[in-house]
């Protein structure tokens, strides 16, 4: 939405103010929501569900934490990537985003453009040629961290008008964007990846597949939703943009260790990604995966990256075991630390 804004400016005049009121003037509205910058909150996928993340959204709110959104993680659909909510976890996806928003908070579904050989689309997806293929034109396989899958190929006008059709499925009840994971990458185990019109480099799959979800999700829903996806990410000492500039508006910096070696890689990521031109982005607080103890991270960790987060152009807490600032003392101590950044 543009605005209309009267400037006053004041002049100094030999010594003495002078008021001076500008025209009004349209400005250029934003290319993204304010919520990129809000405080986000989800859990990893062995706990998520619809009763476990309306309760967790509620028990930050109840300990005076602002929820700007979130992200509900793999595992609620009933394959993987075939965008219908699993009715055991999620029975009544409805009642859960009217839920959220009636919070005043933003709700995003983690997805991919893999789509596993036991989900209920496969079949079709591969019978039909909307796949990746390999250098024979036969069908690619990928093993990846959710089983196997094959890659949507999105040179294919048809096959993306049928990857639309899987996505209205969680698009109809309302969500505001989607997590778009890394399975990108995998199109490099093959040596020369074919779609429809030929050989697929990874920058061109990578663009189509973050772009079609941002571009397709505004189309249906409008300019005020979002996708998070990785800016760029480090494999060792080798870093790799993923998302395009365009779509990179909530982004985060991949899956870290809760240490300190954790919260330092974080870090290189934030850097890559900013001299790669990259605005928006964040880090798990706390890093994504499990670590020692009962909690999987300790309480000066997550303080410590807790403040990065506050000052990071997101602020998103969430991943294996323990994020919730008031489990780490008896004292309110981090609860109160935490409050204070985020406000």
């Amino acid at each position: 939405m543009s605005l209309i804004l009267p400037l006053v400016v004041f002049i100094t005049v030999t010594g003495a103010y002078s008021e001076y009121v500008v025209p009004p003037t349209r400005l250029r509205p934003a290319p993204y929501p304010e919520w990129a910058h809000y405080h986000w909150v989800w859990l990893s996928n062995d706990r998520a569900s619809q009763a476990s993340m309306t309760q967790y959204a509620q028990q930050y709110l109840d300990h005076g934490i602002k929820v700007g959104a979130v992200d509900i993680d793999s595992g609620w659909s009933t394959g993987f990537n075939n965008f219908i909510f699993d009715a055991e976890k999620y029975p009544n996806a409805t009642t859960m985003v009217d839920f959220f928003h009636s919070k005043d908070i933003k709700i995003i579904l983690w997805a991919t453009s893999m789509i596993d050989t036991d989900s209920t689309n496969y079949d079709e997806a591969n019978s039909k040629g909307y796949l990746i293929r390999d250098v024979l034109g036969k069908e690619a396989v990928f093993s990846w961290w959710h089983g196997k899958g094959g890659l949507l190929d999105y040179t294919n006008p048809d096959a993306v008008d049928w990857w639309h059709h899987q996505m209205d499925k969680a698009l109809v009840y309302g969500i505001d964007g989607w997590k778009c994971d890394g399975t990108d990458p995998y199109i490099l185990e093959l040596i020369l990846p074919l779609g429809k019109r030929g050989i697929v480099t990874r920058k061109q799959y990578s663009d189509a597949y973050y772009g079609d979800f941002f571009n397709y999700t505004r189309k249906q829903r409008g300019n005020e939703t979002l996708i998070m996806s990785r800016p760029a990410d480090g494999f060792g000492p080798i870093f790799l943009d993923f998302s395009p500039h365009y779509v990179m508006y909530s982004g985060w910096v991949g899956d870290d260790d809760p240490t300190f070696d954790g919260l330092e890689s974080a870090l290189k990521s934030y850097l890559q990604s900013a001299w790669a031109n990259f605005a928006n982005f964040g880090s798990d607080i706390g890093g994504y995966r499990s670590g020692s103890g009962s909690l999987g991270r300790t309480k000066e960790l997550f303080i410590r990256w807790a403040q990065l987060g506050a000052f990071s152009p997101l602020m998103e807490n969430g991943g294996n075991m323990e994020h919730r600032p008031w489990k780490f003392d008896t004292t309110n101590q981090t609860l109160d630390i935490y409050r204070k950044f985020l406000m």
